[in-house]
C-alpha cells in the first residue's frame, strides 16, 4: 500500500504537494514528486513524511504536469532511499506505482536484459521502453499492461507533458481523479480530493485517464480487458481513510457492518466495548450498536507516532511502545471488549493485551472485524512470508494464548463480503487470490528482495 497523485494545471507541484499530505496515512517510509518544467522532469524527495522529504525548488512554482508518492515498502528495500517517482532509464518517462507486479525479475530478464530487485524500477523503465517504440503513453500503458502481472494504481508523466493514470484489470488498488476547468488531478484515496473540494469519479478496472498535455485533452479510455473487480479487502478493513470511497462503498459504512456482524456472532459478557484507535473504531462503534453495550475508550493514541503496522521491522516495536497509553478510569476491574480491524503478525494485539492488564483489566476479549490472516499478500501489503503471520497455523485458543487474551473471536469471510457488497481479493485470509498464484516461489522471491 501506498499513495500516489497527479496534477495538470497550474501549480501543478504543489498541488500534488497537498494531495500527498491527504494520503500521508498509505506511505511513511519516504516520499517524493516528479514535475516537469521548463522542458524537463525534476525529481525530489527522500527518506520520511511528506514536510520531511519534500523541499520545492524555486523551479516548481512554473510547473504545470506534476506526479507524487508516498511510499509504504512492500518491495525492493525497506527505508527512503528507494523513493519514488521512478525515472525510466532515459528519464523521459516518470512513475508513481502501488501496488506489486509478481513477475517483474522475468520481465526484466526476458525484455529488458537486466536483473530487477524492485519492481518499480521495472516497471518505470518498461514504460519507458514501449514509450519509445509506441510514441504515446497511453499506447505504452497498453502494452504494458498485456505484460504485466500484479496489482497496481499507477500515475505516469513523460517529458511531452502527457499524463496518465491507470488501474489494473482487477481493479484491486483504489484511484480516482477529477477533471474540470483548467485542472486534471488524481489520487489514490477519494477523501484527497474530497479536501480540494474537486468533485471525483474513480478510474474503473482496468482502465486509464489519459491527458494529452492539457486538461481540455483529458479521457477515460479502455487500458486492458477488464475482469470481476476484485478489489483488496484490507483496503476497507485497515487502509483507507473512513471518509474515502472505493468501487462505490464507504470506508466508515463498511466497517461499521463489519462489527455489526462480528457482534452478531457474540454472546460474551462484558461491561464495555472499546476500539483499538484508530482504524478499529468504525467496526467498534457497529459492535456496541448491535449488541447495546456502552462505548468507551480505553487507549489514548499518541497521533505522531504514525502506523505502525506499515513502519519497517526495525521500527515497529519501538513505534508501538509510543503508540499507545491505558486510560486508567476506564479499564480499571472491567471486562472489556477491544475491537480492532484485524490481527496479521499480532505485535499490536500481544502489547495492548499486556498494558491493559497492567492498568487493571480484568478481562480482554479480542474481536477482530476481519478473518484470520493466513497467506502473504504479493498485491501491495508488506507480508511476505507465512512465518510472520500469527494465526497461520494455530487455533483460535492458540491465537489468544500467544497474544495474551481471554478470547478471541473473527469476522467470517462471506460476513466480510456481505458488509462490504461485493466479492473481494480474500487470498490472505485462504480464500482467492484474483488469479492464479505460486505461493511458495513469491515468498522466496519477496523475502530476498527485502533484505
Amino acid at each position: 500500500m501506498c499513495g500516489v497523485a497527479a496534477w495538470l494545471g497550474d501549480d501543478a507541484a504543489s498541488a500534488v504537494y497537498e494531495l500527498l499530505l491527504e494520503l500521508q496515512h498509505r506511505g511513511q517510509e519516504a516520499a517524493g514528486i516528479a514535475f516537469l518544467a521548463n522542458g524537463g522532469i525534476r525529481l525530489v524527495g527522500g527518506p520520511g513524511l511528506v514536510r520531511e522529504a519534500i523541499r520545492l525548488p524555486a523551479a516548481a512554482a512554473r510547473a504545470w504536469a506534476a506526479i507524487g508518492h508516498v511510499r509504504y515498502s512492500t518491495s525492493g528495500r525497506y527505508g527512503g532511499e528507494q523513493y519514488q517517482p521512478v525515472a525510466g532509464s532515459k528519464g523521459l518517462v516518470h512513475i508513481a506505482f502501488n501496488g506489486n507486479i509478481v513477475n517483474y525479475r522475468e520481465l526484466g530478464r526476458e525484455l529488458l536484459g537486466r536483473s530487477y530487485t524492485w519492481d518499480a524500477q521495472l516497471v518505470a523503465d518498461l514504460v519507458e521502453a514501449l514509450y519509445l517504440e509506441q510514441g504515446s503513453l497511453a499506447d505504452a500503458l497498453r502494452e504494458a499492461a498485456q505484460l504485466l502481472r500484479g496489482a497496481y494504481s499507477l500515475v505516469a508523466i513523460t517529458s511531452r507533458g502527457e499524463l496518465a493514470a491507470a488501474r489494473d484489470p482487477y481493479g484491486v488498488r483504489p484511484l480516482a481523479y477529477a477533471v474540470g476547468d483548467g485542472y486534471a488531478a488524481v489520487a489514490s484515496e477519494t477523501a484527497a480530493l474530497d479536501s480540494l473540494g474537486l468533485p471525483w469519479r474513480e478510474v474503473g478496472a482496468g482502465r486509464m485517464l489519459y491527458c494529452n498535455g492539457s486538461p481540455k485533452d483529458c479521457v477515460e479510455t479502455g487500458l486492458a480487458s477488464g475482469h470481476e473487480p476484485r478489489p483488496c479487502a484490507f483496503e476497507y478493513i485497515y487502509f483507507l481513510r473512513p471518509d474515502s470511497v472505493f468501487e462505490g462503498v464507504e470506508a466508515h459504512a463498511a466497517r461499521l457492518e463489519m462489527g455489526r456482524r462480528l457482534a452478531r456472532r457474540d454472546t460474551v459478557e462484558a461491561d464495555l466495548v472499546a476500539p483499538v484507535p484508530d482504524s478499529g473504531r468504525s467496526a467498534a462503534i457497529g459492535y456496541a450498536l448491535e449488541r447495546g453495550l456502552p462505548y468507551t475508550e480505553v487507549l489514548y493514541r499518541n497521533r505522531y507516532a504514525g502506523r505502525a503496522f506499515i513502519a519497517p521491522p526495525g521500527e515497529r516495536n519501538g513505534r508501538l511502545k509510543r503508540k499507545f497509553n491505558p486510560i486508567r478510569s476506564t479499564t480499571w476491574g472491567r471486562r472489556i471488549i477491544l475491537v480492532d480491524d484485524s490481527v496479521v503478525r499480532g505485535d499490536t494485539s500481544r502489547w495492548l493485551a499486556r498494558i491493559l492488564r497492567r492498568s487493571g483489566a480484568r478481562e480482554i476479549h479480542l474481536r477482530v472485524a476481519s478473518p484470520p490472516v493466513v497467506m502473504p499478500c504479493f498485491l501491495g501489503i508488506d507480508t511476505p512470508s507465512r512465518g510472520e503471520l500469527v494465526a497461520h497455523g494455530r487455533s483460535g485458543d492458540e491465537i489468544s494464548r500467544v497474544l495474551g487474551v481471554d478470547s478471541i473471536l473473527y469476522l467470517g469471510m462471506r460476513d466480510l463480503e456481505e458488509a462490504v457488497g461485493r466479492r473481494l481479493c480474500l487470498g490472505c485470509f485462504g480464500g482467492a487470490y484474483p488469479f492464479p498464484l505460486d505461493v511458495a516461489r513469491l515468498e522466496k522471491v519477496f523475502t530476498e528482495d527485502r533484505r
